[in-house]
């Protein structure tokens, strides 16, 4: 049994040496595995996620506009510590905001009653809602790089269902994923995400996984940590918010 477990270590720390000496190939990779979209079809529903508001409810009311679906279901973030004290307004409600001034009659914004404070609540949401719509099509408008954990996700809650559930990726807001680690956003979006994603298979149950994307992740913190001490190098443009949301 020691020795299965040294050698185990072994082969770890092997495998980690080698994702260390290849890093300048793996980088990319660590971005463009998260992507896992698809392009836009007919449905039913487009599912407004809570965050990313510069970005999801706008992709969500230009697909009602082209026809690609019926009505939007707008899910509703539990409050921040921001919204509670007032400085900004809650997810929902601005999605609600960004769709109206986009043409969209209140009768086709439907809210997803529910408060949802992760990725797995939006789904478990969007799951209670399809108890009531067996068959419904919907679309997921959402950052490039969360469609890997929403769809994961969303697969584990709603079952065969999911079948019925499209993610459109969405362009990253201030950061290219080819280039990701040349500017903080997307230093901070990538790793986060991967580890989050990590989290998510470890919480939810596929422990092997999460190793190896914690691992992933580690591999580039460590490397790339020393940004933070000699300053990191950014690409020209403006950079706005473009969080995962949950």
């Amino acid at each position: 049994m020691k020795r299965r477990r040294l050698i185990a270590a072994v082969v770890l720390v092997g495998v980690l040496a080698l994702l260390y000496a290849l890093r300048a190939h793996l980088l990319p990779l660590a971005a463009y595995w998260l992507d896992v979209g698809e392009k836009p079809r007919q449905a039913d529903y487009v599912l407004v996620l809570g965050g990313d508001g510069n970005a999801r409810p706008f992709a969500a009311a230009a697909f009602l506009k082209a026809g690609l679906a019926r009505q939007a279901l707008v899910c509703c973030p539990a409050p921040s510590a921001d919204v509670e004290d007032g400085i900004l307004p809650p997810d929902g409600e601005l999605a609600v905001e960004v769709l109206s001034s986009r043409g969209i009659a209140p009768e086709n914004i439907v809210r997803l009653g529910k408060e949802v404070g992760s990725t797995h609540d939006e789904a478990r949401a969007l799951a209670s809602f399809l108890v009531w719509h067996p068959g419904a099509r919907v679309l997921v408008p959402t950052s490039d790089f969360h469609t890997r954990r929403a769809r994961w996700v969303f697969r584990r809650i709603l079952g065969r269902q999911a079948d019925h559930v499209t993610f459109v990726s969405l362009p990253s807001d201030g950061f290219r994923m080819e280039t990701w680690w040349r500017t903080d956003q997307g230093f901070s979006a990538i790793v986060s995400e991967n580890l989050k994603f990590a989290f998510y298979l470890v919480r939810y149950g596929r422990l092997p996984y999460a190793l190896a994307a914690a691992g992933i992740a580690w591999v580039i913190f460590a490397h790339y940590r020393r940004r933070s001490c000699g300053g990191a190098s950014s690409e020209s443009g403006s950079v706005s918010g473009s969080g995962s949301g949950n």
